[in-house]
């Protein structure tokens, strides 16, 4: 595959899965008023994976576009720390406490990765709005998992709240944005 190839016609379809996974998540914590706290961080966690491992798989493609290297890291932080809290988690090696703040630290850490690229490493790319909405409510939904832990907050329902906006959002963009102009970029959503 060479650099000048054109991004591929159905590249809106995985933003489609990344933004139905996150729904599906999100709609399970709202729905699901019984949840246990740890499934909190399971939902998170199995987003920041998947929605790290497709962010590395595609910036894999497009190796030489601006920002892939950027999209590496950001990938590879969600896959690895995502794929971490959910072995850590599932071998009960973390208390529930050190899962929050791991998580709410890697929820901030893809969040400002994300927002670095759209704002500094977009090389000669036009500014796009929603990967920068998308990763404010990254940030966000990592501070209020800190935020949780110090105050009666119900992080079941904003959590859920949160990635439900973001799994519409993505969903809006990759069937409105990305099937109508298949040059729309996948990778920072």
């Amino acid at each position: 595959m060479t650099a000048t190839s054109a991004p591929s016609s159905n590249a809106w379809v995985w933003t489609l899965v990344k933004g139905i996974l996150a729904l599906a998540l999100g709609l399970f914590l709202i729905i699901g008023a019984q949840t246990a706290p740890i499934w909190i961080a399971y939902a998170l966690a199995i987003y920041m994976a998947v929605s790290g491992g497709l962010q590395t798989f595609s910036s894999l493609m497009k190796r030489r576009s601006a920002g892939s290297k950027t999209d590496r890291i950001r990938g590879l932080v969600g896959l690895i720390g995502g794929a971490a809290l959910l072995l850590l988690g599932y071998f009960n090696v973390l208390s529930l406490a050190a899962a929050y703040t791991l998580l709410a630290l890697l929820l901030i850490a893809y969040g400002a990765l994300g927002l670095f690229e759209v704002l500094f490493d977009r090389g000669s790319d036009r500014f796009r709005w929603m990967p920068l909405i998308i990763n404010l409510l990254l940030i966000v939904l990592g501070v209020m998992v800190f935020y949780s832990r110090s105050r009666d907050f119900d992080l079941r329902l904003w959590s859920g709240l949160v990635l439900a906006v973001i799994g519409l959002a993505i969903i809006g963009y990759g069937y409105f944005i990305q099937k109508a102009n298949p040059k729309a970029d996948t990778t920072d959503v």
